[in-house]
């Protein structure tokens, strides 16, 4: 498996990968998980923006000529109240083809992206995860993150 810098020619299958995640997450909690019907067209124009971006790391990992999984970090401003000690990076979008992922390429990724995260003066990641995706977050605890932060939501029709 390589782990590199994500190119444009990677960003349909990273598409098909979080589009697969949103339907699955939609099952998990239908309001705040909704799918925008035109979902995958303004997630092909973000990404392929985000490939440019200087405070933005988007990694793939490829298997042969599969992309198996990707990672987007970007550096995200701390909150006024509190001070870390440097620079938090947010990983949102990340995702793997298959829940099992998770555990090989998955991992893979967070090392790969943590490594270079420190090597441009980080000093934590937050990893966005859904409450049901079981298999990422067991990744999540055995690569040493902890919960910070729940949310919590109720749909009020």
């Amino acid at each position: 498996m390589d782990v590199r810098k994500a190119e444009t020619a990677d960003i349909k299958a990273a598409v098909e990968l979080v589009e697969r995640s949103r339907r699955q997450f939609q099952k998990f909690q239908p309001t705040f998980w909704r799918k925008a019907a035109r979902s995958a067209a303004a997630t092909e124009t973000f990404f392929a923006k985000l490939l440019a971006e200087p405070d933005t790391l988007f990694l793939v990992a490829i298997e042969g000529s599969r992309l198996e999984g990707f990672l987007i970090a970007r550096k995200f401003p701390n909150p006024p109240v509190f001070d870390p000690g440097g620079d938090t990076w947010l990983v949102d979008d990340f995702c793997v083809a298959e829940p099992h992922l998770w555990l090989s390429v998955g991992e893979a990724l967070l090392s790969h992206a943590t490594t270079l995260i420190h090597e441009h003066g980080g000093v934590q990641v937050v990893v966005v995860s859904a409450d049901r995706d079981l298999a990422k977050t067991e990744m999540l605890r055995r690569s040493d993150l902890t919960i910070a932060s729940n949310w919590w939501t109720k749909p009020l029709r």
